[in-house]
């Protein structure tokens, strides 16, 4: 562990340092509570400060509930350093949006004190308690109490593709003499040479971006072990001769079979198809080369992908559909496309430790709105007639634009709970982005429903989490080790399995197949 902590720091300074138990039963008002008295509320919410700026949603839902909001902020580049900070400070905000639960850090903050449990009785509050009985609750237990609310985004396995997406830049390849759409890694890593010895439009042009090299793990580790997309806590298990193992190590020797991932990871990084400030990259810095043609590719997620599109035009002088292509599925070593088989919900609101019961019933009357009929529309739509209208059971956004555009808490408020909250009455939502993007996401998702993913084993999960163990795998630092490092690809990962089995690889191993055989 010291030596991968040591090259992670030698490597910082070479380079400078988602389904909800029902839909909501009706729209009709719910009386406000009556005699509460004033409380400040404490919530961290990706660029929150302004988000929570003030408007006339943010105005209603404080004044329904007698609160203020006061906002902690953080962004998409720091908010998982910061609520790391927070938490081993004792500084946490009463409600934070956050990417944990699936980590060793989720079960340690509830055992710590970090974090506090939901109340075991949620009966005061059906619209919560009905949502709590959804696909992805399991995850939020520890030792058999809720410690976390998980924030529902998707309505199929299939749809959790959407969560990466690499884009490339079609006009550039097209360009540079390219006249066929890459269907593997070695056309797609051919069409970025391409475009880089051209350099059509006299920028420079470099590889794949992202905001991270995270980023790249689930589309990448699919090409030699699709099982092994999710690490943390929650990695999942398949069987090897007789035995479960974690999938991240499978193969006939102990890691074998992501040794063609690491080595294509390399050879990219390597010849440039990926940035080599991939590193460093932060979310705007990634979207704004992709945009500006300094980057031919850039992996990202599919809502991040479209924001591009009204600034489009503009810089290129062209029509973002004309310009862009999604790469499809990759054939993987044994020539099977495979994708990244994610949790149904991304992320989670957490409640820090210092919240006493009275705040704690506050805010679940709060999240119990949220999830009723009237507060779905009101706190994710806004006023009907103002931002949206209902035509023939259709929700329809006035003037074809989305409510945040006129309230922009409602990006807080409309998904603090949940991304998609179902809508009343069998009411049906509108997808507020082009109709070439949805058939091009539609399409992406369809690729995905006729993939035949590898066997795991959930139950390993599930005993692993019950035997208390902090081990965890952390993807993101190896994938940027051996990526981007200098010393040969196999002999880093045998050091980087060394590592894990020092921090008990094995005992877990023994452990879980005791557990379920």
């Amino acid at each position: 562990m010291k030596k991968r902590i040591a090259l992670l720091l030698a490597l910082a300074l070479a380079l400078g340092l988602a389904a909800c138990g029902g839909s909501p039963e009706a729209t009709s008002s719910q009386a406000a509570p009556e005699g509460l008295e004033h409380m400040d509320i404490t919530l961290a919410w990706w660029d929150g400060e302004s988000i929570l700026a003030g408007d006339e949603i943010l105005d209603f839902v404080e004044d329904r509930f007698n609160v203020t909001f006061e906002v902690m902020n953080m962004t998409w580049d720091d908010y998982t350093q910061k609520e790391q900070l927070w938490a081993n400070t004792g500084s946490l905000p009463d409600i934070f949006a956050a990417d944990f639960r699936n980590t060793a850090s989720f079960a340690a903050w509830a055992r710590e004190g970090v974090i506090r449990a939901l109340p075991e009785d949620l009966s005061a509050y059906p619209n919560l308690e009905r949502y709590m009985q959804g696909a992805a609750a399991d995850s939020c237990m520890v030792d058999g109490k809720y410690y976390c609310i998980f924030r529902q985004t998707y309505g199929e396995q299939a749809e959790t593709v959407k969560d990466r997406v690499i884009a490339y830049r079609w006009d550039l390849a097209q360009e540079a003499g390219i006249t066929k759409e890459p269907e593997t890694w070695d056309e797609f890593r051919a069409m970025i040479l391409a475009i880089e010895a051209a350099d059509p439009d006299g920028k420079k042009v470099g590889g794949m971006t992202a905001p991270g090299a995270d980023y790249l793990v689930g589309p990448m580790f699919c090409y030699s072990m699709p099982s092994a997309v999710v690490g943390g806590a929650t990695f999942k298990w398949v069987e090897q001769n007789g035995s479960y193992i974690p999938a991240y190590f499978a193969g006939e020797t102990l890691g074998a079979d992501a040794l063609p991932t690491w080595n294509l990871l390399r050879d990219m990084y390597t010849e440039g198809t990926i940035d080599k400030d991939i590193a460093l990259s932060t979310l705007e810095q990634s979207k704004n080369q992709f945009l500006s043609g300094q980057s031919a590719a850039l992996c990202i997620t599919y809502t991040q992908l479209i924001t591009l599109k009204d600034s489009w035009a503009e810089l290129n002088g062209s029509r973002m559909e004309d310009d862009i292509r999604i790469l499809g599925l990759m054939p993987s070593v044994d020539g099977n496309p495979y994708y990244w088989a994610w949790d149904y919900a991304w992320s989670e609101s957490m409640f820090s430790a210092d919240v006493d019961e009275a705040k704690m019933e506050r805010i679940m009357m709060i999240y119990d709105y949220l999830l009723s009929g009237e507060g779905v529309m009101k706190c994710k739509y806004g006023n009907e007639g103002i931002t949206y209208e209902i035509v023939d059971g259709k929700l329809q956004f006035v003037d074809g634009k989305a409510p945040l555009t006129v309230y922009k808490s409602v990006d807080v408020f409309g998904n603090l709970v949940a991304w998609q909250p179902p809508l009343p009455n069998g009411w049906t939502a509108p997808n507020a982005n082009p109709d070439w993007y949805n058939k091009m996401i539609d399409d992406y998702v369809e690729q995905a429903r006729k993939v035949q993913l590898p066997a795991t084993e959930p139950a390993c999960i599930t005993e692993f989490l019950a035997t208390g163990s902090e081990f965890s795998l952390n993807l993101k630092d190896d994938t940027l080790l051996i990526m981007t490092g200098d010393e040969p690809v196999e002999q880093m990962w045998n050091e980087i399995i060394e590592d894990y089995k020092a921090e008990g690889l094995e005992a877990v191993i023994a452990q879980v197949n005791a557990a379920v055989k």
